[in-house]
């Protein structure tokens, strides 16, 4: 039964999988697909066991602070992962990536945009997940990033236009895998690194803010046409949108 359900899922998604990645996949025959389909079926149950585990290990910390760990190159890669699932848990609903739209506020009183910080908890969890050695940990980080680009807003802000460390991800976690999702990953803008949040430290005017195409976020940190908070994601920046007659002068646009 479970072979007449892949081939199946093989049959529905060949076409779709081919025609959009026929310059950049390798071609592959029925049966390559089939045992690259096998292959993930039977990864499940050791998915869920890794992705437990490693919550298990997780910090007991507030969520910034394990924000804060995840980005931290000194932090081991099985805790930057065990951190960044819990992360995860504690920033999307349900645990769900796909609900990035629903993700609002900010961390207080640094003013760290929660929308911006789940960006980072999905990247940096991914990187982390394809340093480990399971078989299992690529198909987890696959997951995490599938699940963020079923929500089409999360996908043209995170993935369609990305930080230069998504090429050499997505790199590493087809070699890894073998089986990119249905339609392959996109080809990505890139638009400057990692890490996507950061504390609202500096002020711009909207008129510059919108000369540097500055991405404006309204007051529960989410993207928008307008609001009180401007994002430079070339410069890794974010500002608070004020106006000379609001009494503030601007110290420093480099």
């Amino acid at each position: 039964m479970k072979k007449l359900v892949l081939a199946a899922m093989i049959l529905i998604v060949i076409t779709p999988f081919s025609a959009h990645s026929a310059d950049t996949a390798p071609k592959r025959s029925y049966e390559e697909l089939a045992a690259l389909y096998l292959a993930k079926e039977e990864a499940r149950p050791e998915i869920a066991e890794l992705e437990e585990s490693l919550l298990s290990m997780a910090d007991q910390a507030k969520p910034i602070d394990l924000w804060r760990s995840i980005r931290d190159e000194g932090t081991p890669s099985r805790l930057r992962a065990a951190n960044g699932l819990a992360l995860i848990r504690l920033l999307f609903p349900e645990g769900d990536p796909s609900q990035w739209e629903s993700v609002s506020g900010f961390w207080h009183p640094q003013m760290v945009p929660k929308p911006l910080a789940a960006f980072d908890a999905v990247y940096y969890t991914s990187l982390a997940l394809l340093d480990l050695e399971e078989r299992s940990a690529p198909w987890l980080a696959q997951r995490i990033l599938e699940d963020l680009r079923s929500s089409s807003r999360s996908a043209h802000l995170a993935i369609r236009t990305a930080p230069r460390e998504y090429e050499n991800m997505i790199e590493k976690l087809e070699a890894l895998t073998g089986l990119p999702p249905v339609g392959g990953w996109p080809k990505a803008e890139i638009k400057g690194e990692l890490p996507f949040a950061h504390p609202a430290r500096s002020v711009v005017t909207y008129s510059y803010a919108m000369l540097r195409e500055m991405i404006f976020l309204n007051s529960a940190g989410q993207p928008a046409s307008g609001g009180p908070y401007a994002w430079d994601r070339e410069r890794g920046r974010v500002y608070r949108v004020v106006e000379p007659a609001d009494g503030f002068f601007l110290v420093e646009i480099e």
